[in-house]
């Protein structure tokens, strides 16, 4: 069985045992995953991919995602979200600064941003959240993320609903904090929802909360084919002819009878644009250089050389 489900996670749940139940339903223990991680307290998109799909989990992960994000300004934790400890309060005041949503325009764009101590990120081999736990202070270097437009939805100062979209490697929780130092107030995330990753929308996803079993019917309905991906993400496709797919699925180049644009990756079908065969990305001398090949296309493929 190969291919994604959307899923919309509940609270207080992490995002490996949100997919339990999906394992459970598909009755597949190995090669399921997910895209994109959120955090307990967050709720959402999760892309669930499982079998040979999984190798395709990176083309997912510059997908622009949406979230709707609660700020509260006056306190911060040390996680910069509702489930750490409160580390500083000001008294933010009885309405909104003024220049709110100025201040809100100035993150748009591509920004610095230095990612929270409780994160996954590595320091020194060991994840940063790990250290933060035991009272050390993670060295977390700034790196660039781009954000592609903020929206103020709702003004409940000292509370502020905000739609951001933005790309891979955003932090929310750091994103709040910045606008909260910007405005000179300490600020943490409240909630947060993803509501969409890519053209993927929460509203359309299996919801799975905690303790959830999931119908074994309802989520083989749900599955979506390989065949999404470079729909999704953009790539052309490209069908190939059985004795250019023979080459391709053992990994090997393959001089193509049509010429391509070189440099340029591309999704590869046989040819009856039946089955996802893989990505490959044209060389330089014209030729086809396999990137990832799906096993499951190669069973096809083999079949009908039988």
């Amino acid at each position: 069985m190969h291919g994604l489900l959307v899923v919309d996670k509940g609270e207080d749940i992490s995002s490996a045992r949100a997919i339990e139940p999906v394992k459970r339903a598909l009755r597949m223990r190995k090669r399921v995953g997910h895209a994109g991680t959120l955090d307990p307290f967050a709720t959402g998109v999760l892309i669930v991919l499982f079998g040979d799909v999984t190798r395709l989990t990176e083309s997912l992960t510059d997908l622009p995602k949406v979230y709707r994000a609660t700020v509260i300004f006056g306190e911060r934790t040390d996680t910069l979200d509702i489930e750490g400890e409160v580390v500083e309060r000001a008294d933010p005041g009885p309405s909104a600064p003024s220049g709110l949503e100025a201040s809100l325009g100035e993150f748009v764009g591509e920004i610095e941003q230095v990612p929270p101590a409780y994160s996954a990120l590595k320091v020194g081999g060991r994840p940063a959240y790990r250290l933060a736990r035991k009272g050390e202070a993670p060295e977390l270097a700034s790196r660039r993320v781009k954000v592609h437009e903020i929206k103020l939805l709702e003004d409940r100062w000292p509370e502020v609903e905000i739609e951001v979209v933005c790309g891979s490697g955003t932090y929310l929780r750091a994103l709040a904090r910045d606008i909260g130092e910007r405005l000179g107030f300490p600020a943490s995330l409240r909630a947060l929802r993803r509501t969409a990753i890519g053209p993927f929308l929460a509203e359309n996803g299996v919801r799975i909360d905690r303790n959830v079993e999931l119908p074994r019917r309802s989520v083989l309905a749900a599955i979506q084919s390989p065949r999404v991906i470079p729909k999704v993400v953009g790539l052309t496709e490209v069908r190939l002819s059985l004795a250019e797919a023979r080459v391709f699925i053992r990994g090997n180049t393959v001089k193509l009878d049509n010429p391509l644009e070189i440099g340029r990756t591309y999704a590869f079908l046989d040819d009856t644009g039946g089955f996802l065969l893989g990505l490959g990305k044209i060389n330089p001398d014209g030729s086809l250089r396999p990137k990832k090949v799906l096993p499951h296309g190669v069973d096809e493929i083999l079949r009908r050389m039988r």
